[in-house]
Formats: C-alpha cells, structure tokens, sequence
C-alpha cells in the first residue's frame, strides 16, 4: 500500500523560528530562548504552545524594530526636506542678488559708454553728422588739432602736425598712413578754402580715419 506524504506543518514553524531567531540574534534583539530542540522533545500540546508563544514574541519583536526604522526614516526625510528647502531659499537669494549686481554692472557700463573720453571728439563727431559743408569742414579742422595734440603728448618733436607725422616710427606707430592721408584732406581743406568742394562721403570717411587714428592710442 502507498505511503501517504503530510505536510508537516510543526517543522516548517520551527524552521521559519529558527530563521528569524538567528535575524534577531544578528540585531542584537534577545527573545524568550526555548530552543527547538527541547520543544520537540516535550511533545504534544506543550510543544505547540511553546512554538506560538515563541513566534508570537518574534512578531512583536519584529513589529517593533520595523516600527523603529519606520520612525527613523521617517524622521530622516522630514530632516532632508528642511535642508532642501533651506538650500533653495539660499540658491534662490544668492541668484537674486547675483541678478541684481549683474543688471548693475551693466547699467555702469552703459553710463560709462554714453560719457565721451574725449569731449573735443564728441564735438567733431557732432559736426560731422551735420548736412552743411561748413561744418564739416570745421570737423576736419578741429580733428587735425587733436590729431596735433595727440602727437605732442606722445612725445613726437615739431612745431606742427607734420612735422610730428614725419618724427614718428611707423613701428610703434601702425596708423601713420591714416594720419597722414586724414592730414593731406585738412591741408586741402585749410589752403582751398571754399573753393574745395567737400562731399558729405569724403568728410566721413576722413572723420573715420582720424577715428581709427585716436584709438589705437586710446586717445578718444
């Protein structure tokens, strides 16, 4: 006759006992210690209860270090979560306040922009932009003179702005053939008098060459 398999349902408890004794023993949480030997050797009803008693105290044992470490993290969180809010308000003050210098330093530079390093420059500029011949003619002029005075304080030696033109190195001095052709126009301007006709297109592109002239020794 076939021998009939049950299920032994002691030995899966004491083993599923066992199992979470040893996870406790490795938490360091003691339980009350009827080993699983002396519970099968009792027998009967006492083995039983002992077996539930015994997985009773681990249930509430396990109850509890979960609740713990629920509690723990929950804990953790709220803590993360001030400490990101904290750090936003920071990031937030600190963009602000960046922002705001940033829209300062261009506001002084546009202000530093709209101020002419050179006010006889703004004047010549001035007269250039105007529709009579005359003023033009004037923003010549008055652009020689600074060209004139420029030389001077470079150190270049003469009596005027030719002769500086001629003392200068053309080394240290890359914009000396623009001076010299800016100059050639004022001569033309000063010995034709009205009698030179001077186009609205000559008399800015002269104006540019002294422009070109004045920068490279940061003069306007």
């Amino acid at each position: 006759m076939d021998q009939v398999h049950f299920l032994n349902l002691e030995y899966l408890l004491l083993r599923a006992y066992d199992i979470f004794y040893a996870i406790l023993a490795w938490l360091g949480i003691s339980i009350p210690a009827d080993g699983a030997s002396s519970t099968i050797a009792n027998g009967g009803e006492a083995a039983h209860t002992g077996i539930f008693s015994n997985v009773g105290a681990l249930f509430t044992s396990t109850t509890g270090v979960i609740a713990l470490i629920g509690m723990t993290v929950a804990v953790a969180l709220v803590v993360l979560a001030i400490w990101v809010r904290v750090r936003l308000l920071v990031v937030e003050h600190e963009g602000y306040h960046g922002h705001e210098a940033h829209e300062h330093a261009q506001i002084e530079a546009h202000a530093a922009e709209a101020v002419p390093k050179n006010a006889q420059w703004d004047r010549v500029f001035v007269l250039a932009a105007s529709g009579n011949e005359s003023d033009w003619r004037r923003a010549i002029l008055e652009a020689d003179i600074m060209l004139g005075d420029m030389l001077k304080s470079l150190g270049y030696r003469g009596d005027s702005v030719g002769e500086r033109l001629r003392d200068a190195n053309p080394l240290q001095f890359t914009t000396l053939d623009l001076a010299w052709k800016a100059h050639k126009v004022r001569n033309d301007i000063a010995h034709g008098g009205e009698g030179y006709h001077l186009s609205q297109r000559e008399a800015n592109a002269t104006i540019d060459l002294y422009r070109r002239v004045f920068e490279e020794f940061h003069y306007i």
